[in-house]
């Protein structure tokens, strides 16, 4: 059987990733709002997805909306659309390969040393007005930033691990198959200008945040993302530098909560200096990275394995 939407164009394409993206957006929050609702009324659930959590049990809840809202937006809608196309789901998104270890410590190395510049990024970003047609925008950024705070408060370790899982472990697999995976990957199938795909997926990503004050340093970030994906073909790579960004925002909101340091890293400024060495290292992480890269033809690389007929699609291997 062909894959339904193998011989789309590259624009009609993008417009069923994200229609479903979209649909499964809102499908899968309701879904999980429903079952839970069940036990806690759809009111009180209600009430805990606006930000009015007042204990462990309403963040759990919370957060289990919140992971099955992910992954059922980005994950299952990257693997039924990378099935949609070519039908092999595991080397359309690039999941095929490992890269060395060599490139996981460059890249985690790299994510690391980047938090300052990041940091710096993220404070030139809020010095830029929103237009005034966008300044509603700022207070659902507001709420968006109040509620996180909530659910990252306290310093209980069950409440740590399962806020890793849900913003950490669950984003990085999610957000890495649909804009990495599927979006980047269907660019670069495509011949698309490489640097035009990393930073255009980069930039959809930010927007898909909503956090507008720390946009800047989103986008950065996925277009790091989109580069370490670009030079390995590999989103195992991806994924685990998206993992360490998130996992350190958790680890040290705990750490503060906790006590085991005296000052918000998040609220932190750092000296011009720190902000120069953290951005050259990174560059140089870059280089490095680059002197690394295995050449890809993602023509190849994500396309359906060539069988006997029509790429292998209707085969009848009965004897």
């Amino acid at each position: 059987m062909i894959p339904p939407i193998k011989n789309f164009s590259l624009g009609t394409r993008i417009m069923v990733m994200f229609g479903f993206l979209m649909f499964n957006y809102l499908l899968f929050p309701s879904v999980a709002s429903l079952v839970v609702g069940q036990f806690y009324g759809m009111d009180k659930i209600i009430d805990v997805l606006s930000g009015n959590m007042h204990g462990d049990s309403e963040k759990y809840v919370f957060l289990f909306v919140q992971g099955v809202g992910s992954l059922g937006a980005f994950a299952f809608t990257s693997l039924l659309v990378s099935q949609m196309e070519t039908g092999f789901v595991l080397k359309r998104l690039g999941l095929n390969i490992r890269p060395a270890l060599k490139f996981f410590v460059m890249g985690v190395f790299a994510v690391l040393v980047a938090q300052v510049f990041t940091q710096f990024l993220v404070e030139v970003n809020q010095q830029i007005p929103l237009p005034k047609a966008l300044k509603f925008l700022e207070e659902q950024e507001a709420q968006a930033e109040k509620i996180t705070n909530t659910v990252l408060a306290g310093n209980g370790w069950m409440m740590f691990m399962a806020n890793v899982l849900v913003l950490a472990v669950i984003p990085a697999i999610g957000e890495e198959l649909f804009f990495r995976g599927l979006l980047l990957g269907d660019l670069l199938k495509s011949k698309v200008n490489p640097a035009f795909a990393i930073i255009g997926t980069g930039l959809l990503f930010s927007i898909s945040h909503f956090e507008f004050g720390n946009m800047l340093a989103i986008w950065a970030l996925g277009s790091f993302l989109g580069y370490l994906y670009y030079t390995s073909g590999s989103l195992w790579l991806s994924m685990a530098a998206h993992f360490t960004n998130n996992f350190l925002v958790i680890l040290f909101k705990y750490l503060y909560n906790s006590g085991y340091i005296k000052s918000d890293i998040a609220e932190a400024t750092f000296p011009l200096y720190a902000v120069v060495i953290s951005a050259a290292v990174f560059m140089l992480c870059l280089f490095v990275i680059n002197k690394w890269r295995r050449p890809v033809d993602f023509s190849i690389q994500l396309s359906a394995p060539v069988l006997d007929e029509e790429e292998g699609y209707g085969l009848n291997n009965e004897e």
